[in-house]
């Protein structure tokens, strides 16, 4: 019980905390901004991609073009904090639901693991005290992709939940939970879509109808905020198109969405970046120097790129369907299947990389509890490789490790450590029958 107790403490000062750093940000600064008033835009039927500049050292541009006008429906609420009792509060109260979502998420991870356990297990499910150990870690290993989020006000965490919530949703037969809250993570940030195909795989299928009509409820909401204006619709969906098929990585794209940069850490700009040849004006941005790329063309590097993407897509989709059967391999197939939206979405920014916490979960509690020493190894590397930005190393030396795609080369690795650890899972039971048949 002391223990206990003594747990606590910890997680309300960490908590508090990161609250403070949260709240503390200027004013004038922070997607905070961005955020609220995309959602007053939205809920007084206003142009919600209409000029807009919250920084004031920035030029002006769309507001938040990669966003769909749904996503004002997350925010709104918090605008009219914002209008009621001041910014600070709306960034607390944002803040909050970001540290909710986060403890959410580990309880979430923790009741998936207890109800299907890796069956190969030397010991039971981790204790209540070993489970706060195992989530420190966890906690550390994506420390610099938490403290972004949390940080400038990101909506990475807050998407992590409900997706992860609506899997858990799922495995238990919540269908229509499962819906709901997939639907509303899809309609305010629709870089997860690549789950539709993985839970209708896992027998899900109830859920994915469930998505697809509280999905097209949200979007009717939308239109009537909107006053029925497709325009801003239209603008959307046509600049997600233009990026999602243009060519050449580097060049401006169109409606506004964000020029490329070094810190996208996306397969199609690190592909452009290793294949292609870097333009002079990107490489100068990079003090230490970038080495150059083969230097093929633009139209080769989008056909392996796309084919690269396919194949992943591909691995996902096939570990799916060839573990539907497997409880226990659910988990490992759902992790892969977001390492597979941080690839394949045109981008990634490191905020984003939140959505590695459930396979670096996998990954200490296969170092923890089944005392994988090669795990541990695994995990140190990640640390130096993936975990020490710009606060550390500085910001050319930041600039640089973003310039290599690290980041990018790790996702590709964990993708296919969490695809063989579903078939693991799934094989032990196996293993097990066959020898008692024998």
């Amino acid at each position: 019980m002391r223990a206990q107790r003594l747990w606590l403490l910890v997680w309300l000062v960490l908590g508090a905390v990161l609250l403070a750093r949260a709240v503390a940000r200027p004013e004038s600064r922070g997607v905070i901004l961005d955020h609220l008033e995309f959602g007053r835009r939205l809920w007084t039927g206003a142009d919600v991609h209409g000029p807009w500049r919250s920084d004031p050292d920035a030029p002006i541009r769309p507001l938040h073009a990669p966003y769909p006008p749904s996503f004002g429906l997350l925010t709104g609420p918090f605008a009219a904090v914002d209008a009621l009792a001041g910014t600070r509060a709306a960034r607390g109260a944002w803040a909050l639901l970001q540290l909710g979502c986060l403890c959410w998420i580990a309880r979430v991870l923790r009741e998936r693991l207890v109800a299907a356990p890796p069956p190969a297990l030397p010991v039971p499910p981790p204790a209540s005290l070993q489970w706060h150990w195992l989530w420190l870690l966890t906690a550390l290993l994506s420390l610099r992709f938490l403290l972004r989020d949390l940080h400038g006000g990101g909506g990475n965490l807050i998407n992590l939940a409900l997706c992860l919530g609506a899997f858990a949703a799922a495995e238990r037969g919540q269908g229509a939970r499962a819906g709901l809250l997939l639907a509303f993570s899809l309609v305010t940030k629709p870089t997860m879509v690549w789950l539709l195909p993985v839970f209708a795989l896992l027998g899900h299928r109830r859920a994915v109808l469930a998505t697809a009509a509280a999905g097209a409820a949200l979007l009717a909401l939308t239109l009537v905020l909107q006053r029925f204006d497709l325009a801003p619709w239209q603008r959307w969906f046509a600049g997600s198109l233009a990026l999602a098929t243009q060519a050449d990585a580097f060049a401006v794209p169109a409606h506004g969405f964000p020029p490329f940069e070094w810190m996208n850490q996306s397969l199609r700009c690190a592909l452009a970046r290793w294949l292609g040849s870097v333009p002079p004006d990107l490489a100068a941005r990079v003090e230490w120097g970038v080495w150059p790329g083969l230097g093929l063309s633009v139209a080769t590097v989008q056909w392996l790129t796309r084919a690269a993407g396919a194949a992943l897509f591909a691995r996902v989709l096939w570990v799916a369907w060839r573990e539907r059967r497997e409880p226990q391999a659910h988990l490992p197939v759902f992790a892969a299947a977001l390492v597979l939206s941080l690839l394949l979405s045109p981008l990634s920014w490191k905020a984003h990389h939140v959505a590695l916490v459930p396979v670096l979960f996998l990954l200490v509690h296969r170092a923890v509890v089944e005392r994988a020493r090669g795990t541990w190894w695994l995990l140190a590397a990640w640390v130096v490789c993936c975990q020490l930005g710009g606060d550390v190393t500085g910001d050319d030396a930041n600039e640089w490790g973003n310039s290599l795609y690290v980041v990018t080369a790790w996702d590709v690795g964990l993708l296919a450590i969490a695809a063989a650890m579903a078939r693991q899972s799934a094989g032990a039971p196996r293993r097990k029958q066959s020898a008692n048949v024998a």
